[in-house]
């Protein structure tokens, strides 16, 4: 079992003996301790790695200059172990500039075995080592220093912890041949493409923007473009800035000025004073793109005749397929994909849809299978021996 110690590092000397340590080392388990709930970009307040049967805390508002742990968590001969290590990842992008790749993340491993798609880490150390660890500490400052001896047994156990689970979940993924779905699964946490901000979806981000049609997209696309602009610049929160509900109502206006603007529920005065003229001006820029070239709202699928029926049946195939595979439903497919499927069965002469289930491990998993069905090459029925519903197959495809 882990031992709860560990060695923190606040000055440069310290920070290069532990790197010097930590760079033999082959898998490193990682995790970050951040806030933001006042900024734009998580405020970076603590780092914790283990290797090695070592713990080291490292501090990166004492420390100016994390070169040093920079090069090592980037060297591509180490594999950092993470958990639910989207935003880790994004924080060490943020301060580094480079991903810390190859990584293992035990969310996504875990999901893969059946244990939850999004299972928190102190219900799979309980799970797994049964031991449940310490959650007072979740919501602490972690910004203000000195930190407490409580803050840092709870930050040290994240990674402490972290290894054996690892240990353990990689064991069973080798034993179920799904070593090569976890890398199908982290594709998209390991591309850099994920962490760069896309503009053009910037506009979908904000609620309630299907609700609008035309001049009215167009407008709210430029206006959460320089709400983003703005948050960005000051590092705040975009909603801190403006709420999406007074955006959208900034929009839906067929002329604007300041005294409309003052007299916009939810926008704030000193909000007017400060942007009015920038809204303007930004809503002026809406107003006057072209109608071809404003946004399209995103069409919802009108479900064919008997799509209800059919989903029906395919979600008892999803579930038969993921109880005798031990994974969750959840993961092979979410009910409006399953929904997308059910529809295009009327007319499977037309090209197969781009589903996650019909690609990768999943179409080997289960995909074939919900095709197969649609095409009435398998049915379901009741095995009478057991009273279960099973899979007969009826003929070739």
């Amino acid at each position: 079992m882990p031992q709860n110690s560990y060695t923190y590092i606040d000055t440069p000397a310290n920070l290069i003996n532990a790197c010097a340590h930590l760079s033999k080392c082959s898998v490193l388990a990682v995790d970050t301790e951040f806030h933001r709930e006042t900024t734009y970009y998580p405020e970076f307040a603590l780092l914790q790695i283990y290797g090695d049967q070592q713990c080291w805390l490292i501090d990166p508002i004492a420390l100016k200059d994390l070169t040093p742990i920079w090069d090592v968590l980037c060297n591509p001969n180490i594999l950092k172990v993470f958990h639910a290590g989207r935003q880790d990842l994004e924080i060490i992008l943020n301060e580094s500039g480079r991903l810390p790749l190859p990584v293992f993340d035990t969310q996504v491993a875990a999901a893969l075995l059946g244990l939850g798609q999004q299972i928190g880490f102190g219900n799979l150390v309980q799970r797994i080592a049964k031991k449940e660890l310490a959650k007072q500490e979740s919501f602490s400052d972690w910004v203000s220093r000195p930190l407490r001896q409580k803050q840092l047994d709870y930050a040290a156990d994240d990674v402490i912890w972290l290894m054996p689970i690892y240990q353990h979940l990689t064991e069973r993924l080798e034993a179920r041949g799904r070593l090569d779905w976890l890398q199908e699964e982290q594709f998209k946490l390991c591309d850099l493409a994920t962490y760069q901000q896309d503009h053009n979806a910037l506009l979908w981000r904000v609620k309630g923007a299907n609700r609008l049609k035309g001049p009215a997209l167009a407008i709210l696309r430029e206006l959460a473009t320089w709400r983003e602009q703005q948050a960005t610049q000051r590092n705040i929160p975009r909603r801190r800035l403006i709420a999406d509900e007074p955006l959208l109502e900034i929009s839906r206006r067929d002329a604007l000025d300041i005294d409309i603007l003052k007299r916009i529920r939810g926008l704030a005065q000193g909000t007017v004073r400060r942007f009015g003229d920038d809204l303007i001006r930004t809503w002026q820029q809406g107003r006057n793109i072209p109608e071809n070239e404003c946004p399209e709202p995103h069409r919802r699928n009108h479900h064919t005749t008997g799509t209800d029926l059919r989903l029906e049946l395919l979600d008892t195939l999803l579930r038969l397929k993921a109880e005798s595979g031990d994974i969750s439903a959840s993961i092979l497919s979410s009910k409006g994909e399953l929904a997308d499927l059910a529809s295009w069965g009327k007319l499977c002469k037309l090209p197969e849809p781009d589903l996650a289930c019909l690609q990768g491990w999943r179409r080997g998993l289960v995909g074939e299978d919900l095709l197969h069905l649609l095409h009435g090459c398998i049915s379901l029925c009741i095995d009478p021996s057991t009273g279960n519903p099973i899979i007969k197959k009826q003929r070739q495809p």
